[in-house]
């Protein structure tokens, strides 16, 4: 089932897209920084965000101008998350668990190009939404229960922006710094010992690419 999802998903981000003739299409890598957003339903519960995680994102893309220096931009990225928390619930221990994710992101993203400042150099700012369907989450610690089970589905707010540079006729390469904020509660069930709480993700990408 998950493989017909990935490919329905690729099939939705670039069917329409790929009859423009000014189309461009590229991929990307990324080292990103992956932490949360924690809150509590009243105070009985101490949930705090423990720190940040190293991740990686791999995608492919599309940008389509539909406007002189505007352009639509979508495609589909692979990116590895982490949920990092410590936990207290009244004079009990304190917990802490680390949960790795993986996901599949579907960006749609206005993307607007500045002129030329230097020589073939051009900056750009992008901002949108990027659905995600998280593939797989692990616990490091298989017998801590303090999350049962993550929701299949998230959404995100993306703005962020860049440097492109053209080395050759249908050649560019760009450099640019993205923030993703979740804008969803990722926790589906939680363990009963503890008041509800709310975890929501936060994503920080130095992404490096190429298109064509």
């Amino acid at each position: 089932m998950r493989k017909y999802i990935i490919s329905a998903l690729f099939a939705l981000s670039f069917s329409s897209l790929l009859f423009s003739q000014d189309y461009r299409i590229g991929i990307k890598l990324a080292p990103t920084l992956s932490n949360v957003r924690t809150s509590v339903a009243d105070g009985g519960t101490g949930l705090e965000r423990d720190g940040s995680a190293v991740k990686f994102l791999l995608g492919a893309f599309v940008d389509m101008p539909f406007k002189e220096n505007y352009y639509f931009h979508a495609g589909v990225n692979f990116a590895s998350k982490a949920t990092k928390i410590s936990a207290q619930n009244g004079i009990s221990s304190l917990r802490v668990e680390e949960y790795d994710h993986e996901y599949l992101q579907v960006p749609l993203l206005l993307k607007l190009y500045t002129n030329e400042l230097m020589l073939d150099t051009r900056v750009y700012f992008n901002f949108g939404i990027i659905p995600e369907v998280r593939l797989n989450s692990a616990n490091e610690e298989p017998g801590n229960l303090l999350i049962t089970e993550f929701s299949d589905f998230d959404l995100a707010g993306n703005f962020g922006g860049g440097v492109e540079r053209s080395i050759g006729v249908n050649t560019r390469i760009f450099a640019g710094l993205n923030y993703n904020i979740g804008f969803l509660n990722t926790v589906k069930t939680q363990s009963t010992a503890y008041n509800d709480f709310t975890i929501k993700s936060n994503l920080f990408s130095l992404e490096i690419g190429i298109k064509f």
